[in-house]
């Protein structure tokens, strides 16, 4: 009889822990605020740090420039617009796209930099006009937060 009691609390104990910081000696009361408190000390909203370098882009016809851009950001939130600039930096495959940087020269209240994902290549100095959807306020985690990101730019002429 011993052994069916203690067979039948290990099987509730696994039933009932779902991995790691679960089980029941586990405090399951902790609320969001409880774990926003907890990651205060880490910088979770940080920004992905770029340097301005030297160039200056004509736009095209339809494209607007990066300053404008972060100007007004909030009236291009959720639009598909165009821009033109350098790519100053490439990540290739992360999280299933590649991640481009442009500048093209112009600034807004030192922001001069706008982060690009894409199924397309990019070569560091080559100057691509884009086209896709702007986001704000898009936090990735582990520190990756962008304030404007375009999402699934093409490649236009």
């Amino acid at each position: 009889m011993k052994k069916l009691i203690i067979l039948l609390t290990v099987v509730l104990l696994f039933t009932y822990c779902k991995g790691p910081g679960s089980g029941p000696l586990v405090k399951e009361s902790f609320s969001k605020e409880d774990q926003n408190q907890k990651m205060e000390g880490q910088n979770h909203k940080a920004q992905v740090k770029t340097e301005k370098i030297d160039i200056v882009v004509e736009p095209c016809g339809e494209c607007i420039t990066i300053a404008k851009l972060l100007a007004d950001k909030k009236s291009y939130s959720g639009k598909v617009i165009k821009i033109k600039g350098k790519v100053t930096k490439f990540n290739p495959a992360i999280m299933g796209k590649n991640w481009v940087h442009i500048q093209d020269g112009s600034e807004f209240q030192g922001g001069f930099d706008l982060t690009i994902t894409t199924d397309i290549q990019a070569a560091v100095g080559e100057t691509i006009t884009f086209e896709g959807k702007i986001v704000l306020d898009k936090d990735f985690g582990y520190g990756y937060f962008y304030n404007v990101l375009m999402e699934d730019g093409k490649s236009v002429l």
